[in-house]
């Protein structure tokens, strides 16, 4: 009688489990033409949910375990949408990523039937925001079609920066749009967090609208403060030129000329940033392998990356860039980047001393 009771007990349990479970978004484990299929049955046509995601995304994991299991996503979506998932980094995946032009993660597509994109909706939300992210993407009106129609009409920032926004997140270029806005906004509007996080984070470092930007630092400076700025230009290149200066970019696609990579540099170099944080060296380090400089290099590090404390981890990152060069270095230049880390050693290791002194003096006084 008592096994009897508890194995009613676990049944009863395991079907809670079931109904909580599913009261969320039902994400079906079957192919796009699958899905497509079922959406365009006639008795009960939908539309198609698709959730891009990849393994490493950390919005896209927080969304699938937190937001779409919540009951309210699937009161809205089972009933109108076939839901599916795809990792953009394996199988069919790849080809979705490939055909939609699927750039940034999470992204959720909204299709017909027939596979066509209606529209889509970029980034995390909570369920209830996601649920009206995607009621507005359905809004012919909120279409690229219809932001397009609506910025024809009237060309102004408040219908053209939506119109940018949705090209960006549709992988479609925004540049034109955004140039022009800037070149006819009010200052207001064209120096706005919004617009200048969207300007400078599409435009190529150096291209003819990057520098046109950059000749109104001084305004920008003003608006968002001079820190800022500097943080927001120095981020867009920091990845690209630590690829250029570990000699990774080719993995990567990415590709920049001598030239380029000094053009950058003295960019970088007017922003004037600390110089004691490790990462404001990464132009300047690019630069010397660029130009395959490697007496350059180690030169630049004797004099200007020995003495950075070595509590940031950037320190560690740089000296791991110098280390890698001592495959193509020659016994001499071997013997100066022996001598650049003994000195660093020699450094810490008076550091270690006065460290170690001031703990003998604590324990010395310990207990009087």
């Amino acid at each position: 009688m008592r096994k009897l009771i508890i194995l009613t007990i676990v049944c009863l349990s395991a079907l809670g489990w079931k109904s909580t479970s599913a009261q969320g978004i039902n994400f079906e484990t079957t192919s796009l033409a699958v899905a497509m299929g079922k959406a365009g049955n006639p008795a009960e046509p939908k539309l198609i949910l698709v959730d891009c995601y990849t393994t490493w995304c950390i919005p896209c994991l927080e969304m699938s375990q937190q937001e779409f299991p919540k009951k309210v996503a699937g009161d809205y979506f089972n009933p109108k949408f076939v839901s599916i998932k795809f990792d953009m980094e394996k199988g069919e995946g790849l080809e979705i990523g490939k055909k939609y032009k699927v750039t940034a993660y999470p992204t959720f597509l909204i299709l017909n039937a027939q596979g066509q994109e209606i529209n889509r909706v970029v980034g995390k939300a909570t369920a209830e925001e996601f649920i009206e992210k995607v009621k507005s993407a359905l809004d012919p009106k909120n279409s690229l079609a219809g932001l397009k129609a609506a910025y024809e009409e009237s060309k102004n920032m408040q219908t053209g920066f939506p119109y940018a926004l949705a090209l960006y997140q549709s992988s479609k270029d925004p540049s034109p749009v955004l140039e022009e806005l800037f070149d006819n906004a009010q200052d207001f509007e064209r120096f706005s967090k919004d617009y200048l996080e969207l300007a400078f984070g599409i435009t190529k470092f150096g291209s003819p609208f990057f520098r046109k930007l950059m000749l109104e630092k001084s305004n920008i400076d003003a608006y968002w403060g001079t820190e800022v700025t500097n943080r927001i230009i120095f981020d867009k290149i920091r990845k690209d030129m630590y690829q250029i200066a570990s000699e990774t970019g080719a993995k990567y696609n990415i590709y920049y000329t001598p030239k380029e990579v000094e053009d950058i540099a003295y960019t970088v170099a007017l922003l004037k940033l600390r110089q004691d944080k490790p990462e404001s060296h990464m132009c300047r380090i690019a630069l010397y392998v660029a130009n395959q400089d490697l007496d350059g290099l180690i030169a630049y590090y004797k004099r200007n990356i020995a003495l950075i404390p070595n509590t940031d981890v950037f320190k560690g990152i740089l000296d791991g860039i110098l280390m890698k060069k001592m495959d193509k270095a020659n016994n001499a230049q071997k013997i100066a980047i022996k001598e650049y880390f003994s000195g660093v050693a020699k450094i810490y290791e008076k550091e270690a001393k006065d460290y170690q002194y001031k703990a003998e003096r604590v324990m010395n006084t310990a207990g009087k």
